[in-house]
């Protein structure tokens, strides 16, 4: 299970993982999908979505309570562009939590984690009017998604995600990204590897508040230009380990400043630095051996 955000009073949101997760969690008062589409057990819907490896399950849990949820599962056919696309099959709020944000804070959370693109069919008009309200719009004849034989389908670009925004949550970044990077290792893997850094940009990330080389025969280095170039003929291979995040000195071209640091391994050894927005590679320090 991963924690993606809390609010002050409580409200955990979290992704789960495995079916027996939900062993210690209890079902709150739901009514919509149970009345009009007949959806009488959500524990065992919860239960079989978990064991399907195309599903991501997001819940919102007030103590050991189970107060809001999202599933989204991987569509079928791929997108023009190449991007992963998610269907977000169903979204409902306790009675008593509605018209709070919960809903549209519990979206920004599976929109950061799931990478590409987010289509969905809204079941009534004011469904509708809740996801026109996430930048969803109509398919046109130049989105990325072929909804053609899918009529009612609205979908979120993945370039839209950006303008989503959270309200009295903390957001753990960490988790996000760990979440995002099990989900996704080949895509996030072949994202920097495609996004190399090019000399301008890496003088304009060389100067860093603190850098941390997750080693311990390592130390804190100075970048010196050289070493902030990647080099595209050298593939860039995670580990899998998640050492942090930093915010840069200097933004991204897509604006935002934090990154997200791997350790790599391969013939490049060393700690990424990867935009926590776009995924472009903004920084890359070399592994050194002091002992040399």
């Amino acid at each position: 299970m991963f924690e993606l955000a809390r609010t002050d009073d409580g409200i955990s949101f979290c992704k789960l993982e495995h079916a027996f997760e939900l062993d210690k969690l209890k079902i709150g008062e739901f009514s919509y999908f149970r009345k009009y589409l007949g959806m009488a057990d959500y524990f065992s819907n919860f239960n079989s979505w978990l064991k399907r490896p195309t599903v991501a399950l997001v819940l919102a849990i007030s103590g050991n309570t189970v107060v809001g949820w999202a599933m989204n599962e991987k569509w079928s056919s791929p997108s023009t562009d190449g991007r992963p696309v998610y269907v977000l099959r169903g979204i409902e709020i306790s009675p008593q939590l509605a018209r709070r944000g919960v809903g549209k804070n519990m979206f920004f959370l599976i929109a950061n984690v799931l990478l590409g693109h987010v289509i969905t069919k809204p079941v009534n008009k004011n469904a509708k009017l809740f996801f026109e309200s996430l930048n969803f719009v109509e398919p046109s004849s130049s989105s990325p998604v072929n909804l053609g034989d899918y009529p009612g389908y609205l979908i979120l670009d993945e370039g839209k995600k950006e303008l989503l925004s959270f309200e009295d949550i903390s957001v753990f970044e960490s988790n996000i990204m760990s979440c995002k990077a099990k989900i996704f290792p080949k895509e996030i893997c072949l994202e920097t590897a495609k996004n190399d850094v090019n000399t301008a940009e890496a003088n304009d990330c060389a100067v860093l508040e603190t850098v941390i080389v997750a080693d311990s025969q390592t130390a804190p280095l100075t970048p010196s230009e050289d070493e902030n170039v990647a080099d595209s003929q050298d593939p860039i291979v995670f580990d899998g380990k998640f050492v942090g995040e930093q915010k840069m000195m200097s933004p991204c071209k897509c604006g935002h400043y934090l990154v997200y640091k791997y350790q790599v391994t391969g013939k490049r050894k060393g700690t990424a630095f990867i935009c926590a927005s776009c995924n472009v590679e903004r920084y890359f320090l070399p592994l050194k051996n002091l002992s040399k």
